[in-house]
């Protein structure tokens, strides 16, 4: 049996459900690879199928559930819509994440 200090997560329940949620959303390889290419900059959403070579509607669906998490923003112009990182919710993110792991 090991003997060694008491330990106990000190991190508030809300603060591991918000981490939780997040990781569980980017975690799909479809999502992180669209994060991937938001990294470089704003894409349309026809240019980010042909990256991922995904039908429209899987796309869209995938833009979606990340616009509504927050980790990328979207704009309109004309018929096209355009998405970007969200880069102070992703860094608000890296630093929750960061600040739970003891960094």
């Amino acid at each position: 049996m090991c003997m060694g200090k008491d330990l106990k997560c000190h991190c508030a329940k809300k603060e591991i459900k918000h981490i939780s949620d997040l990781l569980k959303t980017i975690a799909e390889d479809n999502r992180l690879k669209i994060i991937c290419l938001l990294g470089k900059g704003e894409l349309c959403v026809c240019q980010i199928m042909e990256a991922l070579d995904l039908p429209n509607n899987l796309t869209s669906h995938h833009l979606k559930v990340l616009t509504r998490s927050g980790v990328i923003s979207q704009r309109r112009q004309g018929r096209f819509r355009f998405y970007r990182i969200n880069n102070k919710k992703f860094s608000a993110f890296k630093r929750e994440f960061n600040s739970l792991m003891g960094g």
